[in-house]
Protein backbone atom coordinates (compact mmCIF):
# COMPACT_ATOMS: atom_id res chain seq x y z
CA UNK A 1 0.00 0.00 0.00
CA UNK A 2 1.29 3.50 -1.12
CA UNK A 3 2.39 5.77 2.15
CA UNK A 4 4.54 8.24 1.07
CA UNK A 5 4.72 9.78 4.50
CA UNK A 6 6.17 6.69 5.89
CA UNK A 7 8.50 6.38 3.00
CA UNK A 8 9.83 10.32 3.45
CA UNK A 9 10.81 9.25 7.55
CA UNK A 10 12.69 6.18 5.98
CA UNK A 11 14.68 8.27 3.62
CA UNK A 12 14.86 10.78 6.17
CA UNK A 13 16.12 8.31 8.60
CA UNK A 14 19.18 6.75 6.40
CA UNK A 15 20.13 10.38 5.49
CA UNK A 16 20.68 11.02 9.30
CA UNK A 17 22.39 7.70 9.90
CA UNK A 18 24.50 8.46 6.62
CA UNK A 19 25.73 11.66 8.70
CA UNK A 20 26.31 10.12 11.66
CA UNK A 21 28.53 8.13 10.45
CA UNK A 22 30.88 10.88 8.54
CA UNK A 23 29.61 9.75 5.08
CA UNK A 24 27.47 12.91 4.01
CA UNK A 25 28.66 16.42 5.13
CA UNK A 26 26.46 19.82 4.36
CA UNK A 27 26.24 18.35 0.83
CA UNK A 28 24.83 15.43 -0.39
CA UNK A 29 21.42 13.83 -0.94
CA UNK A 30 19.85 10.60 -1.57
CA UNK A 31 16.65 9.51 -3.22
CA UNK A 32 14.12 7.19 -3.29
CA UNK A 33 11.42 6.16 -6.26
CA UNK A 34 8.14 5.30 -5.05
CA UNK A 35 6.90 1.78 -7.01
CA UNK A 36 3.40 3.07 -7.30
CA UNK A 37 3.74 6.28 -9.05
CA UNK A 38 7.31 6.50 -10.37
CA UNK A 39 7.72 9.14 -8.19
CA UNK A 40 10.86 10.72 -6.57
CA UNK A 41 11.38 11.38 -3.15
CA UNK A 42 14.45 13.46 -1.92
CA UNK A 43 15.88 15.68 0.38
CA UNK A 44 15.96 19.24 -0.17
CA UNK A 45 18.46 21.36 -1.10
CA UNK A 46 18.44 23.31 2.00
CA UNK A 47 17.87 20.93 4.84
CA UNK A 48 20.73 20.04 7.27
CA UNK A 49 21.49 16.80 6.38
CA UNK A 50 22.37 15.98 10.69
CA UNK A 51 18.64 16.97 11.45
CA UNK A 52 16.23 16.21 7.74
CA UNK A 53 12.86 15.21 8.49
CA UNK A 54 9.90 13.99 6.64
CA UNK A 55 8.28 17.58 6.29
CA UNK A 56 12.38 18.27 4.15
CA UNK A 57 11.55 15.66 1.86
CA UNK A 58 10.27 17.06 -1.91
CA UNK A 59 8.52 15.01 -4.31
CA UNK A 60 9.26 15.36 -8.12
CA UNK A 61 8.05 13.29 -11.41
CA UNK A 62 10.41 11.02 -13.52
CA UNK A 63 11.62 13.92 -15.20
CA UNK A 64 12.40 16.05 -11.92
CA UNK A 65 9.62 18.61 -11.87
CA UNK A 66 8.40 19.05 -8.02
CA UNK A 67 5.32 18.11 -7.62
CA UNK A 68 4.79 18.11 -3.75
CA UNK A 69 7.19 19.29 -0.90
CA UNK A 70 8.66 22.60 0.35
CA UNK A 71 12.01 24.15 -1.03
CA UNK A 72 14.14 23.16 -3.71
CA UNK A 73 15.62 19.82 -4.86
CA UNK A 74 19.33 19.68 -4.99
CA UNK A 75 20.83 21.53 -8.25
CA UNK A 76 22.62 17.61 -8.87
CA UNK A 77 19.42 16.08 -9.22
CA UNK A 78 20.46 14.66 -12.48
CA UNK A 79 22.18 12.05 -10.71
CA UNK A 80 19.11 10.84 -9.67
CA UNK A 81 16.44 10.87 -12.05
CA UNK A 82 19.25 9.66 -15.33
CA UNK A 83 20.24 6.73 -13.32
CA UNK A 84 16.64 5.97 -12.40
CA UNK A 85 16.09 6.55 -16.15
CA UNK A 86 18.45 3.80 -16.85
CA UNK A 87 17.63 1.33 -14.51
CA UNK A 88 14.83 -0.20 -13.73
CA UNK A 89 16.33 -2.25 -11.08
CA UNK A 90 17.04 0.76 -9.25
CA UNK A 91 14.55 1.79 -5.92
CA UNK A 92 17.17 4.09 -4.26
CA UNK A 93 20.20 6.51 -5.07
CA UNK A 94 22.56 8.21 -3.17
CA UNK A 95 24.84 10.97 -3.39
CA UNK A 96 27.58 11.57 -0.56
CA UNK A 97 31.24 12.70 -0.26
CA UNK A 98 32.85 9.79 2.06
CA UNK A 99 36.22 10.38 3.48
CA UNK A 100 38.15 7.27 2.34
CA UNK A 101 36.13 6.51 -0.69
CA UNK A 102 36.65 9.60 -2.36
CA UNK A 103 40.07 10.17 -2.18
CA UNK A 104 40.83 6.66 -4.14
CA UNK A 105 39.26 8.72 -7.07
CA UNK A 106 41.29 11.99 -5.90
CA UNK A 107 44.64 9.40 -6.01
CA UNK A 108 43.38 7.26 -9.63
CA UNK A 109 44.37 4.37 -7.49
CA UNK A 110 41.80 1.17 -8.05
CA UNK A 111 39.07 0.78 -5.30
CA UNK A 112 39.02 -3.34 -5.55
CA UNK A 113 37.48 -5.96 -2.65
CA UNK A 114 39.96 -6.23 0.30
CA UNK A 115 37.76 -6.84 2.87
CA UNK A 116 34.36 -9.00 2.57
CA UNK A 117 31.67 -5.91 2.88
CA UNK A 118 34.04 -4.99 -0.44
CA UNK A 119 32.35 -8.17 -2.56
CA UNK A 120 29.95 -6.41 -2.87
CA UNK A 121 31.67 -4.33 -5.41
CA UNK A 122 33.57 -5.15 -9.02
CA UNK A 123 36.66 -7.45 -9.01
CA UNK A 124 38.22 -4.88 -11.05
CA UNK A 125 37.76 -1.89 -9.13
CA UNK A 126 34.64 0.75 -8.80
CA UNK A 127 34.43 2.47 -11.87
CA UNK A 128 35.10 5.85 -12.01
CA UNK A 129 33.35 8.88 -13.67
CA UNK A 130 36.33 11.22 -15.19
CA UNK A 131 35.14 14.50 -14.35
CA UNK A 132 35.38 16.97 -10.97
CA UNK A 133 32.38 19.08 -12.23
CA UNK A 134 28.81 19.07 -10.52
CA UNK A 135 26.55 16.57 -12.17
CA UNK A 136 23.54 19.56 -13.23
CA UNK A 137 22.79 18.29 -16.93
CA UNK A 138 20.91 15.62 -17.66
CA UNK A 139 24.13 14.63 -20.12
CA UNK A 140 26.18 14.42 -17.21
CA UNK A 141 23.90 12.55 -15.66
CA UNK A 142 23.44 9.89 -18.42
CA UNK A 143 27.71 9.68 -18.42
CA UNK A 144 27.36 8.88 -14.29
CA UNK A 145 24.86 6.67 -15.20
CA UNK A 146 26.61 4.95 -17.95
CA UNK A 147 30.40 4.76 -15.67
CA UNK A 148 27.81 3.18 -13.00
CA UNK A 149 26.88 0.94 -15.86
CA UNK A 150 24.63 -2.54 -14.02
CA UNK A 151 26.85 -2.02 -10.90
CA UNK A 152 26.26 -0.58 -7.44
CA UNK A 153 28.94 2.19 -7.11
CA UNK A 154 30.42 4.58 -9.00
CA UNK A 155 33.74 7.29 -8.04
CA UNK A 156 33.01 11.02 -8.91
CA UNK A 157 37.08 11.99 -9.42
CA UNK A 158 37.47 15.02 -6.84
CA UNK A 159 34.24 14.48 -5.78
CA UNK A 160 32.63 11.55 -4.25
CA UNK A 161 30.50 8.45 -5.11
CA UNK A 162 27.03 7.57 -6.14
CA UNK A 163 25.62 4.33 -4.76
CA UNK A 164 22.06 2.46 -5.98
CA UNK A 165 20.03 0.13 -4.52
CA UNK A 166 16.82 -1.73 -4.81
CA UNK A 167 15.15 0.36 -2.09
CA UNK A 168 16.45 2.40 0.91
CA UNK A 169 17.63 -0.27 3.12
CA UNK A 170 20.09 -1.76 0.48
CA UNK A 171 21.13 1.70 -0.97
CA UNK A 172 22.05 2.55 2.68
CA UNK A 173 24.25 -0.54 3.49
CA UNK A 174 26.23 -0.15 -0.24
CA UNK A 175 27.03 3.01 0.95
CA UNK A 176 28.39 2.03 4.36
CA UNK A 177 29.89 -1.14 2.67
CA UNK A 178 31.99 0.90 0.65
CA UNK A 179 33.65 2.97 2.83
CA UNK A 180 34.52 0.26 4.96
CA UNK A 181 36.17 -1.52 2.13
CA UNK A 182 38.02 1.44 1.07
CA UNK A 183 38.86 2.33 4.89
CA UNK A 184 40.19 -0.68 5.34
CA UNK A 185 41.88 -0.79 1.64
CA UNK A 186 43.65 2.43 2.70
CA UNK A 187 45.13 1.26 6.28
CA UNK A 188 46.37 -2.14 4.57
CA UNK A 189 48.50 0.17 2.12
CA UNK A 190 50.44 1.89 5.13
CA UNK A 191 51.47 -1.95 5.90
CA UNK A 192 52.28 -2.91 2.21
CA UNK A 193 50.49 -3.56 -0.88
CA UNK A 194 46.52 -5.02 -0.01
CA UNK A 195 46.05 -8.54 -1.46
CA UNK A 196 42.99 -8.11 -3.23
CA UNK A 197 40.16 -10.43 -3.58
CA UNK A 198 40.35 -12.89 -7.02
CA UNK A 199 37.62 -12.63 -9.06
CA UNK A 200 36.31 -16.06 -7.39
CA UNK A 201 36.50 -15.20 -4.48
CA UNK A 202 34.57 -12.06 -5.35
CA UNK A 203 32.01 -13.68 -6.56
CA UNK A 204 32.03 -16.12 -3.98
CA UNK A 205 31.88 -14.06 -1.16
CA UNK A 206 29.20 -11.91 -2.46
CA UNK A 207 26.82 -14.39 -2.77
CA UNK A 208 27.38 -15.91 0.67
CA UNK A 209 27.36 -12.42 2.19
CA UNK A 210 24.47 -10.36 -0.02
CA UNK A 211 21.45 -11.69 0.80
CA UNK A 212 18.60 -10.44 2.80
CA UNK A 213 19.44 -11.81 6.32
CA UNK A 214 22.47 -9.99 6.00
CA UNK A 215 21.65 -6.08 4.59
CA UNK A 216 18.76 -6.58 7.42
CA UNK A 217 21.04 -6.97 9.96
CA UNK A 218 23.57 -4.79 9.11
CA UNK A 219 20.55 -1.85 8.25
CA UNK A 220 19.04 -3.09 12.09
CA UNK A 221 22.55 -2.18 13.65
CA UNK A 222 22.91 1.01 12.52
CA UNK A 223 19.38 1.90 13.07
CA UNK A 224 19.87 0.64 16.79
CA UNK A 225 23.14 2.70 16.89
CA UNK A 226 20.88 5.69 15.34
CA UNK A 227 18.37 5.36 18.61
CA UNK A 228 21.36 4.79 20.61
CA UNK A 229 22.40 8.58 20.20
CA UNK A 230 19.04 10.39 19.62
CA UNK A 231 19.88 10.45 15.67
CA UNK A 232 16.95 8.91 14.81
Amino acid sequence: MRDPEALSARLASAIRLLAAEGLMDFNGHMSVREPETGHLLINSRGASRATVGPRDVVILDAQGRQVGGDGAPPSELPIHTRIYAARADVGCVAHFHPPYATVFGIAGAPLVPVFILGSLFPHAGVPVYDDPDLIRSSAQGDAVARTLGGGRAVLLRGHGVVTVGEDIERCFVASIWLEENARKQAWAAALGAPRAFSEEETARVRASLWEPAVVRKTWDYYMAKGRRSGTV
